[in-house]
């Protein structure tokens, strides 16, 4: 094996880079960080060691030379195996986003022709969440490939420069009596059900249109979330798990929940599958969403947002609430710490009545 080691100061550290050759090409590998040049030196001995140890009985890795395109088929046939049809979807739409490169040979494809395909992405002004979702799926791709045909193939994902984002976007909620008004002109919608349902348990759309009637239990005023409506591997909709273990859980219900649920069935023919809500993901999407829009400015998840933020407003902990959502607390007080005004104007009562000069 033909190599290098040199060690230079860097960024008030010492940092080691091993250089050796590989079908002809200098590659590279290097690390920094280090205090001084001697604490630096067996950490670059242990590199070269493991370097070598995967050019053992070689003087040369061949790799397959394998486009872009072809390493994401063989990739999406890999994880058909184990992954939701949703996240499959996922993967092939944001493979869409670096289709430029699909003709590339792995091997030659770099940081800087990742950061074309970024660059794009922002000019089409998509949101930066959207844009660091694409980049940790195609990572993976690339993870796939480090693994799977060449070990010393340097991820060409890391490193990449996005624009800072300076609008935050802020889930909308609304307030009890908005919330009302929005369920009160939805009442005659054949949708109804669903955004009752959503607004009442905070619950995930595919957790809702999961419910069977025996996860009501009228007796003991709760619910039981064990499952969720989605598209399968197979491309079809059924029952499925839930995103997950916290998902799995029992809730607590109003006596005019079980009224309301009780007074649908009645009127409402019950499904072969025995679903209280027997729709599917994309009609939510496509005719109760607009609806809500329309009626409200908001989605269906916004009723979920609502609903925890009622429970915030009025008192109820944030391990209880966590409980309820299916999230863990950390993900709890990011998500619902923000502060409508109706709270803002809450606190200030309470700091006049507290802070008054009563004597």
């Amino acid at each position: 094996m033909n190599y290098t080691i040199t060690y230079r100061q860097k960024d008030k550290g010492w940092q080691f880079i091993i250089s050796y050759k590989l079908n002809g090409k200098w590659k590279q590998k290097s690390k920094q960080g280090f205090k001084t040049k001697k604490e630096a030196k067996p950490f670059a001995e242990k590199t070269l060691k493991d370097l070598k140890k995967q050019l053992k009985n070689i003087n040369s890795i061949q790799v397959e030379s394998l486009t872009f395109k072809s390493l994401h088929y063989n990739f999406i046939e890999h994880i058909k195996l184990y992954k939701e049809f949703n996240t499959i979807k996922g993967y092939k739409n944001a493979y869409s986003c670096f289709s430029t490169l699909e003709n590339y040979e792995v091997d030659n494809i770099k940081n800087i022709d990742i950061q074309k395909c970024i660059d794009n992405l922002i000019k089409k002004e998509l949101k930066n969440a959207t844009i660091k979702s694409y980049i940790s799926r195609i990572s993976l791709e690339f993870e796939y490939y480090i693994e799977t045909y060449n070990p010393i193939y340097i991820n060409p994902t890391k490193k990449l420069k996005l624009p800072i984002n300076k609008n935050t976007t802020i889930k909308k909620a609304l307030t009890k009596k908005e919330l009302d008004h929005l369920l009160k002109k939805l009442k005659n919608n054949k949708f109804y059900i669903v955004a009752y349902i959503a607004s009442n348990t905070g619950l995930r759309c595919g957790e809702i249109l999961g419910l069977t009637w025996l996860d009501l239990d009228e007796k003991n005023l709760t619910l039981s979330i064990n499952k969720q409506w989605k598209l399968l591997k197979n491309g079809y909709y059924g029952f499925g798990e839930l995103k997950s273990k916290n998902s799995n859980r029992t809730i607590p219900v109003s006596k005019e929940f079980v009224k309301t649920l009780k007074e649908y069935k009645l009127l409402t023919p019950i499904s072969f599958d025995n679903r209280i809500a027997p729709f599917n993901n994309s009609s939510i999407e496509k005719y109760l969403n607009p609806k809500l829009k329309k009626y409200s400015d908001i989605s269906i998840h916004e009723l979920r947002h609502t609903y925890a933020t009622l429970l915030i407003h009025n008192g109820v902990d944030f391990k209880t609430i966590a409980k309820i959502l299916g999230h863990d607390i950390k993900q709890t007080l990011d998500t619902y710490s923000h502060v409508t005004d109706d709270m803002m104007n809450l606190a200030s009562k309470k700091i006049e009545k507290i802070f008054s000069n009563n004597f």
